[in-house]
């Protein structure tokens, strides 16, 4: 995410620093002190939050969807342009 591009979007990146945990996971910090997160339902474990892919591919569609709308824009001058 570029702060300065993405400036919009960085509500997403605050989201995403902040989710809760969902139902079922926990923290714990493995033997050098790095946090990890586990789920005792699915015996899952990571070190990236549960939910952070979820916020990536938010991201990803609403970084899409502004470069979809800046083509659509620059097109539409572009027509109004050559009338």
């Amino acid at each position: 995410m570029d702060v300065v591009e993405d400036s919009d979007l960085l509500h997403i990146a605050e989201w995403a620093l902040t989710a809760p945990l969902p139902e079922g996971w926990t923290v714990h910090l493995d033997g050098e002190g790095n946090e990890f997160f586990y789920n005792a339902a699915t015996s899952d474990s990571t070190y990236e939050h549960p939910m952070d892919e979820h916020y990536r591919a938010y991201y990803r569609k609403m970084k899409e969807q502004k470069q979809l709308a800046k083509m659509t824009e620059a097109q539409q001058a572009g027509e109004a342009a050559a009338k």
